[in-house]
């Protein structure tokens, strides 16, 4: 072999070495992730997360024991949730409907809720207990003519004095009662049609006696209506 081509076997070789280091930098794969079993942080929150999941789901199926009651205005959505036939998502409607229109003064008022009917309600009442301590007397069960001639011999509470700044009862529109705090467009609707079958308002309080206006929200629209 001539020492010519001694060089350019030489070259050659330089040349192909050169190639694959440049086919290494190029190609090379990227570094692989550790496998979960080797970042025990990730995994550890994912096993505890399903089993949180796992005990809510658990909690929210759990039947009621003989002779349990629940009480609307204080259970949670996950203890409501374990009524027979109310399931999660009325759980939620139920916790949602008392934060807005007041708690519940008894079992029927349960029926304003979406998704629960009368007979729905009427299935339920064994398993409820709802404390009506301080309601008016249409909410522990009497009639509305009870409520008014009741409301008429004590005098009542008519309101504010000021006409020009408070709400007639007697005369509002479902815009009208929408603005008072705690009264949405449902509540406003049943204030309008519990005066439209019953009369005229004698007096304030009998706003109880419609579904979705309990005590509180009685207490923090008194002021700002009157029956006249």
């Amino acid at each position: 072999m001539t020492e010519g081509e001694k060089k350019s076997m030489l070259r050659a070789a330089l040349l192909l070495a050169g190639a694959a280091l440049v086919r290494f930098l190029v190609f090379a794969p990227a570094p692989v992730e550790p496998p979960l079993a080797d970042r025990p942080s990730i995994a550890d929150s994912l096993l505890a997360a399903g089993d949180s999941a796992v005990e809510a789901k658990a909690r929210r199926s759990r039947p009621l024991a003989a002779g349990e009651t629940i009480d609307p205005n204080v259970a949670s959505e996950e203890e409501l949730d374990r009524l027979p036939g109310v399931g999660a998502s009325k759980a939620m409607r139920i916790v949602q409907d008392r934060q807005q229109n007041g708690p519940f003064t008894r079992p029927e008022d349960l029926a304003r809720v979406p998704g629960l009917g009368v007979r729905s309600v009427e299935r339920l009442r064994p398993f409820l207990r709802v404390a009506v301590s301080g309601a008016s007397p249409v909410a522990r069960g009497a009639g509305p003519e009870t409520s008014r001639r009741a409301a008429a011999s004590a005098g009542g509470t008519r309101g504010p004095s000021s006409s020009a700044e408070s709400i007639d009862l007697n005369r509002a529109t479902a815009t009208e009662l929408q603005t008072l705090p705690g009264i949405g467009p449902v509540t406003a609707e049943r204030i309008i049609a519990f005066r439209n079958e019953n009369g005229r308002f004698v007096d304030v309080s009998e706003l109880t006696a419609v579904p979705g206006v309990g005590p509180r929200t009685l207490a923090r629209i008194a002021p700002l209506v009157t029956a006249r």
